[in-house]
């Protein structure tokens, strides 16, 4: 930033090339100055107002509430997600996130503290330590999107981290072993019920899945998992999507006894007039509702004695009674349709400990001979 003498009038003058608040390139000139100090101070001083100037106007570019960054972000998750998908997430920032976050006029404005003190009010609320990491990885991803494109310079969620989990994951996990499968089972006197609840219990599948299956998706001894059965609550309508994640599409082996109890069902099926393959094996030419099937559960688990579980907790035994036996835990996860074996492993590591005599059983055999 060079200064200059007028050799006419001795005064100083200061030349220099600023970049405005709008990104153009303009030469800036001042003369009359005695002392070529006045001149640099005069010139240092443009500079910094011009600097000042830009942080200002770039401060109000991505200056945005809470409110408005929330419901942008959301009609931006709406084209990304499936229906469902997109409901739950909204949900939970509508319900547990925006209600403390409101007040913020703008995002740049949330400081590590106000995050912490959210934390405490959920904890306070929220129980479940999966429900509560779920609005943590919802919090994160929100200011993530303000990084990407409201200039927002720091992730104060990702900066606090998760919850802490107090309870062990186990205690999220219910599940039968099973005999006590059998017990239930034995008590289940519909044709229908009884072949969905075996066909859960030994393939793992989630329920959407399940009830999604059509006789086309019966394919010598396995099922061809390729769609998924979803609920749009808004409207209560049931749509077909694909599966939940790309290795969710997969091909579930079936147990000799099940595949023989599908094919005879389909037998019984194929009487009815207009019998199509296209039909789902749980329905006709709808499925059945997944409340009529909870509430069936809950009736046969009262009349066998049984203790009651969740649908999805099928799959929680699927895996039980396979690890009890044995099975590597990378067979069982390509049979879960998880991405890779350590999603196995985090949910199910408890019930690899409580196999863990059968390993001391083998050493000792082994050292005894």
């Amino acid at each position: 930033m060079p200064q200059y003498q007028d050799k006419k009038t001795k005064l100083w003058k200061y030349r220099v090339y600023l970049i405005d608040e709008f990104g153009r390139k303009k030469q800036k000139e001042k003369r009359g100055f005695k002392t070529k100090k006045e001149a640099k101070l005069a010139e240092e001083k443009l500079v910094q107002e011009n600097e000042k100037r830009i942080q200002d106007r770039e401060k109000l570019k991505n200056c945005i509430s809470f409110s408005q960054l929330t419901k942008e972000y959301l009609e931006y998750k709406h084209l990304k997600l499936k229906i469902n998908a997109y409901k739950t997430i909204e949900s939970r920032i509508r319900v547990h996130i925006t209600p403390y976050f409101e007040k913020f006029e703008n995002i740049h404005d949330i400081l590590p503290a106000d995050y912490i003190n959210w934390q405490i009010e959920i904890d306070k609320k929220v129980k479940s330590f999966n429900y509560k990491s779920s609005l943590h990885t919802a919090f994160v991803n929100l200011l993530n999107y303000a990084m990407d494109f409201h200039g927002l310079k720091e992730n104060v969620a990702s900066k606090i981290k998760n919850f802490s989990n107090k309870t062990s994951h186990s205690q999220n996990i219910n599940y039968w072993d099973y005999e006590e499968y059998q017990n239930f089972i034995n008590g289940v006197d519909d044709a229908l019920y009884h072949l969905l609840f075996e066909v859960l219990y030994f393939t793992g599948l989630r329920i959407g899945e399940c009830l999604a299956l059509t006789w086309n998706d019966l394919q010598q001894d396995y099922l061809n998992i390729n769609k998924t059965l979803t609920r749009v609550y808004e409207d209560n309508k049931k749509i077909l999507n694909s599966p939940k994640t790309t290795s969710s599409n997969r091909q579930v082996k079936l147990d000799l006894v099940t595949l023989q109890h599908l094919l005879k069902y389909k037998e019984k099926q194929k009487k009815k007039i207009h019998f199509k393959n296209d039909w789902f094996i749980f329905g006709d030419l709808k499925s059945l509702s997944t409340t009529t099937i909870d509430r069936k559960k809950n009736y046969y688990c009262e009349k066998t004695h049984t203790k009651k579980i969740r649908i999805h907790d099928f799959r929680h035994s699927h895996v039980s009674l396979l690890i009890s036996n044995g099975v590597p835990i990378t067979v069982i996860q390509k049979r879960l349709g998880h991405s890779n074996s350590s999603i196995t492993l985090k949910i199910y590591a408890h019930m690899l400990k409580q196999d863990e005599d059968k390993a001391i059983y083998t050493i000792n055999r082994i050292r005894a001979s």
